[in-house]
């Protein structure tokens, strides 16, 4: 794309979004048929039959509002299908396909070392991360951490989005707002689909219906030695991009709708790596595949015990690729009541059902609770609710049962939530 075009395609977004109070809906960049994008673009734009998705305003509706529970086998596992999706840091996301164009546009990551305002991350003594932009969040995705618009929801993606015929139907679980995917452990049924409908755009943008489309950001770890195809694409306005972060094995895929090209280039420019996420989540795993989910060393007194806690950061890992996968914070009195809620539950382990799982077997997910109270250093406690035994938060010193009113508030809200559990531990953990 030649600087005028891009000039001129800029020029014709601002314009739209004062037109709309910044708030853009159906709007798409106009343009002849004959106007030429970059060398690795996908101008789709002629395919004017192709209804675009409808864009949305107003604030945020989580988008896995309701749980969908299916059991499965015999062992008595219960699907949670969520409908709606080291200390040195790495702060340039790479892109192997050379796509110098958009990365010109694209602003400087922010530096570790840049001043932050009162009342931030920084200031808190939590991470390194400085504060985000005015009407953004930072995200963390394993060791991935990443500004969005602070509206973006974090959701499920569609677990089979080849399956979808239209709109509404049982396999369409696509969230309805922009998102932040989550890294899920879901379990997905065995069946043979390809639905080819509304799928005539570049195979980059996945398969999920044009109709159904939403901005979104997703980190993959694809696994040793495998890469992802990166480049950008275009599709009737939308912007698809994917990156490798830095010297990470990790990659970034980001689309955005039509006018949002710079909302694109500024997620990108964000992307870094981080060693810990903004409310004291270590992003690397302390536990690797198999081993049993405990605090690695014994406290004097336990982190539950003390004044009331000033936060509990809520830290889900996943150690197989030993990253965090999802976190989020609670403060005040939910904190406090999460702390008297686990104190109350039974001294002991549950609920358990040894009988349903083969011996050794490792678990996939767990959460740490990371307990902060004024001029300490915060306290851990390891909650285990996968497979068949040994279920309970432990804290070092004692291990408490998962009861309703300990478990829940922890799983209530994504991206920290059950995917796949024992029928006993989903009865008392998902409300």
């Amino acid at each position: 794309m030649s600087d005028f075009e891009r000039e001129e395609r800029a020029f014709r977004a601002a314009l739209a979004r004062a037109a709309d109070g910044f708030e853009p809906r159906k709007l798409a960049i106009p343009g002849a048929s004959e106007e030429s994008g970059p060398a690795d673009l996908s101008d789709e734009r002629d395919k004017t039959e192709e209804k675009s998705p409808g864009r949305r305003k107003a604030p945020w509706i989580l988008a896995a509002a309701a749980a969908v529970l299916a059991v499965v086998g015999l062992g008595g596992v219960v699907a949670n299908l969520q409908p709606a999706g080291s200390g040195g840091e790495s702060t340039a996301a790479s892109d192997a396909s050379g796509d110098e164009d958009s990365a010109g546009d694209a602003p400087k990551a922010l530096g570790a070392d840049e001043a932050a305002p009162e009342g931030t991350y920084v200031e808190r003594g939590r991470t390194d991360l400085p504060a985000p932009a005015d009407g953004n969040r930072w995200a963390v995705r394993y060791d991935i951490a990443f500004q969005v618009p602070e509206e973006w929801a974090d959701a499920t993606a569609p677990a089979l989005p080849e399956c979808i015929a239209e709109p509404g139907d049982q396999w369409d679980t696509v969230p309805r707002t922009p998102y932040v995917a989550n890294i899920t452990n879901q379990p997905v049924p065995a069946i043979a689909c390809n639905e080819t409908k509304d799928r005539d755009f570049p195979p980059q943008f996945g398969k999920v219906p044009f109709s159904l489309w939403q901005p979104y950001v997703l980190i993959e770890k694809p696994g040793k030695g495998a890469t992802l195809q990166t480049g950008s694409w275009e599709h009737q306005g939308w912007l698809l991009t994917r990156v490798q972060v830095g010297e990470s094995d990790a990659y970034a895929t980001i689309l955005t709708g039509p006018g949002d090209e710079k909302v694109n280039y500024e997620i990108k420019g964000s992307l870094r790596t981080v060693a810990k996420d903004p409310y004291g989540c270590e992003t690397s795993s302390p536990l690797a595949e198999g081993d049993p989910v405990r605090p690695k060393t014994d406290p004097k007194t336990s982190p539950l015990a003390g004044d009331a806690p000033e936060s509990i950061a809520i830290c889900r890992y996943e150690p197989s690729s030993a990253s965090l996968t999802g976190s989020r914070e609670i403060t005040g009195d939910d904190a406090e009541g999460l702390v008297k809620a686990i104190t109350s539950a039974p001294a002991r382990s549950g609920p358990n059902t040894p009988q349903n799982c083969a011996a050794g077997q490792p678990v996939t997910a767990y959460v740490i609770l990371r307990i902060f109270r004024d001029g300490g250093e915060p306290g851990e406690v390891y909650v285990n609710y996968e497979n068949c035994d040994d279920h309970g938060f432990y804290d070092g010193t004692t291990v408490h049962e998962l009861t309703a009113a300990a478990c829940r508030p922890v799983f209530a809200e994504e991206p920290v939530t059950i995917y796949s559990a024992q029928g006993d531990v989903a009865k008392v953990c998902l409300s």
